[in-house]
């Protein structure tokens, strides 16, 4: 009894201790975490001040690319979502690595004609030498901000490639009517020739507006030039302020499509993923190149996931050997892809996999071992054994460290024949 009261004691000291005792498992602030940069504009033909920031993509200081730049013409908690679309998205290769600026209107007054000169002759000079940016921008707006964004569309198309509006309501825009704005669109699409741009907008269940902007989506179908390329899309499990984000996300995946690879395209060969990529390069209004990123993720993505290993593999080999290009695929991206298609009992696959790497990387054993693994899975006996005889003199000659584990397969395998 007198040891459990001591044991009870000391554990209520110790308790006693920790509570008041200085914290020795306190946490230590070690950064902080900054998305961008803020500068103020004193506009010359603007009633007020703006403010901007800036949010560079996470790869920027690391090298010298050029970037397209995605403009928000909205208020400043939208900064903070659109650089987490803006990066999410390009680290997903779905585009490419972006800029975003945003620009707080809410404290000044200026209709679009004097917010279009404020763009090109201060904010675009200004960000075009003080960071590597591309001729490509994107215009996003939303609610009000969204007729501004459609009217820079209709007066100068030129200003921006690709035009994004959330909750595009025709019915109440705050400079002008909905009969107006209407009218605009049908007299400039009907002037157009051509207009090489992206158009994305979207509404969520926002039922006064849709009179209105069906009004512009059946100008656009009977008025607006072949090549503008433009979407609508009615989300309506959102309202007028939850689709903000989700129409960002939907506008540059429509904006920025074709940069991440096509299966369909792939597997027509090089010369077409060439040609693509020249086609994208001529829409978005600067040279793409065959950009390493996008074409690894799908090809990752193909492997994996899809069961397209032949288009893949033989997308690989043919575009290194006409162009030279190195898509970044190694040996652990291949072994991988190769587990996947074990794991889902396709051995077929797994093996051309396997066989693929031993081809890239004939001095490795891990792609021979993976060999002798297949065989050995699908009662293949004398070929294992082959494999992993191969795989166990390669990891000899460079003293691998997963020698005893092939040694350790080979033997396995000439037991079970």
């Amino acid at each position: 009894m007198i040891l459990k009261k001591a044991a009870a004691a000391l554990f209520y000291l110790f308790l006693f201790g920790l509570y008041f005792a200085a914290p020795g498992f306190s946490q230590e602030k070690t950064g902080e975490i900054v998305i961008g940069s803020t500068y103020s504009f004193a506009p010359k033909n603007i009633k007020g001040k703006i403010d901007i920031n800036v949010h560079l993509p996470p790869d920027y200081e690391k090298s010298e690319e050029k970037y397209p730049v995605l403009y928000l013409l909205d208020v400043e908690k939208d900064f903070v979502f659109a650089s987490a679309v803006a990066d999410f998205l390009a680290g997903n290769d779905r585009t490419p690595e972006i800029i975003v600026v945003s620009l707080f209107l809410g404290s000044v007054s200026g209709a679009p004609p004097q917010l279009m000169a404020f763009l090109e002759n201060e904010v675009f000079p200004f960000i075009e030498k003080s960071y590597r940016v591309q001729p490509c921008r994107v215009l996003y707006g939303h609610s009000a901000r969204s007729f501004a964004t459609l009217f820079v569309l209709l007066n100068r198309p030129d200003l921006f490639y690709g035009y994004i509006g959330a909750g595009l309501g025709l019915t109440s825009p705050p400079w002008t009517t909905a009969v107006d704005l209407v009218k605009l669109a049908e007299a400039r699409l009907t002037e157009m020739k051509s207009l090489k741009k992206s158009l994305f907008f979207a509404l969520g269940n926002e039922q006064p507006f849709y009179p209105g902007v069906q009004k512009f989506v059946d100008i656009l179908k009977a008025k607006a030039p072949q090549d503008l390329d433009w979407k609508y899309e009615n989300m309506p499990d959102d309202d007028h302020f939850s689709n903000k984000l989700k129409t960002l996300y939907a506008g540059l995946e429509h904006v920025f499509r074709g940069w991440y690879l096509p299966l369909e395209i792939a597997g027509q060969g090089p010369e077409a993923v060439k040609v693509h990529y020249e086609k994208l390069s001529d829409r978005l209004g600067y040279e793409t190149g065959l950009p390493r990123r996008p074409i690894y993720r799908a090809v990752m993505n193909w492997l994996a996931y899809q069961n397209q290993v032949d288009v893949a593999l033989a997308l690989v080999k043919a575009l290194k050997e006409k162009y030279a290009f190195d898509s970044g695929l190694g040996d652990g991206d291949l072994i991988f892809a190769a587990n996947f298609a074990v794991n889902g009992s396709k051995f077929d696959d797994a093996l051309k996999i396997y066989s693929f790497l031993s081809q890239i990387s004939p001095e490795s054993p891990a792609g021979f071992n993976g060999q002798g693994e297949v065989y050995e899975k699908t009662g293949q006996r004398d070929l294992a054994v082959a494999a992993y005889g191969k795989a166990v003199k390669l990891a000899e000659r460079k003293n691998d460290s997963s020698l005893k584990k092939y040694r350790d397969n080979l033997e396995r395998a000439k037991k079970s024949r």
